[in-house]
């Protein structure tokens, strides 16, 4: 691989991080061949490392590379918001992914915040356990979007029905997070003083299939006063909660499948990040910073390609690819024929340093 193609890409990083030259001409060597590759297996990345040197040689550079680098994540948050529009208000959504690897669980708590209908990687942490994050692990991502953005900035906050608890709830009405939550089904409505509470789905059961309701009325849910939207399918009840209104409620929270979406791109439908061999947590948080870069620069792409030659749309409504994907394969195309592309390469670069 021909460093010097890539001048124009280490000069925009160094805008934006504190690298040195020879960690900014390495780390952009590598999201390079992160991107060409389109996996996070070091093996294949090595292949378009350094062509100067022996395979061996470059996959030893990278494992030294996940193991020393020190990788200021406040840095990487900065970049990402330095990618949007400074004025706008976001809503930010949260989910976890985990897979095994061996016997041993990979659990990455993740806080997106959203832009042009796409999840971004903003902060994350590696959970240390199988199974659900707690009040504490929630929080502590969420208090550094806060002081990042300011509480102005945060429309919203999009969850799961993993994501509820009197303790959760309470911190983020103190906060004045506004949020969007989906509740399970078993959640009960009215104080727990009163005997024979009804489930919250009692709410809508007049409803007819794909029926939706803004409950008008406060509920208490959790010992809260909360707005109650509702939506019944053949699948059975869509219950969402909000703090503040449950105007267009259901709408909003729709839009937690960005994250989803964000997962997929990390996985099989871009860098197949269950390629990695990495047991060790601050590995894969380090490797999460290289992909989401990378992930980054395609839905910029993506948003700007779909402004040019816009993305069909299906019979069903919905895009035939995604703005991340078309994006991605768009980078891919131009980065294999770079020799004879570096103007739309250097085009491409100029996406990351003006919006």
């Amino acid at each position: 691989m021909n460093h010097h193609y890539y001048n124009e890409l280490r000069k925009t990083f160094q805008s934006y991080f504190q690298w040195n030259k020879a960690r900014l001409k390495y780390i952009t060597t590598l999201i390079i061949s992160l991107i060409d590759v389109a996996t996070v297996n070091l093996q294949r990345i090595s292949l378009k490392m350094n062509s100067t040197v022996k395979t061996e040689s470059n996959y030893r550079n990278l494992q030294r590379f996940f193991q020393n680098f020190k990788m200021d994540y406040e840095e990487y948050a900065r970049f990402v918001l330095s990618m949007l529009p400074r004025k706008e208000k976001y809503y930010l959504v949260m989910d976890r992914t985990n897979w095994k690897y061996g016997r041993g669980d990979i659990n990455i708590l993740m806080l997106g915040i959203i832009y042009k209908n796409t999840a971004i990687p903003l902060y994350w942490e590696m959970l240390d356990k199988g199974g659900s994050s707690n009040t504490r692990e929630r929080k502590q991502i969420l208090n550094k979007a806060i002081v990042l953005l300011g509480r102005e900035r945060i429309s919203g906050l999009l969850c799961d029905r993993e994501f509820i608890g009197v303790k959760w709830f309470k911190y983020l009405i103190d906060q004045g997070i506004g949020f969007h939550i989906r509740i399970p089904k078993q959640v009960k409505q009215g104080s727990v003083l009163k005997k024979n509470r009804k489930i919250v789905n009692n709410l809508f059961r007049f409803l007819k299939e794909n029926g939706k309701l803004d409950y008008p009325k406060h509920v208490d849910i959790f010992g809260f006063k909360l707005y109650v939207s509702g939506m019944k399918s053949k699948n059975g009840y869509c219950v969402v909660v909000s703090n503040k209104s449950n105007f267009d409620s259901l709408k909003k929270y729709q839009m937690r499948w960005t994250i989803e979406n964000l997962f997929g791109a990390f996985k099989t439908r871009g860098f197949n990040f269950e390629d990695t061999h990495f047991k060790n947590l601050e590995k894969i948080k380090l490797l999460i910073v290289i992909v989401s870069i990378a992930y980054l620069w395609s839905v910029l792409i993506g948003i700007w390609l779909d402004t040019v030659i816009p993305i069909k749309i299906k019979e069903h409504g919905r895009k035939s690819v995604s703005i991340f994907r078309y994006g991605f394969d768009y980078l891919i195309r131009v980065i294999k024929s770079i020799y004879d592309n570096l103007y739309e390469f250097n085009n491409l670069v100029k996406i990351l340093s003006c919006t």
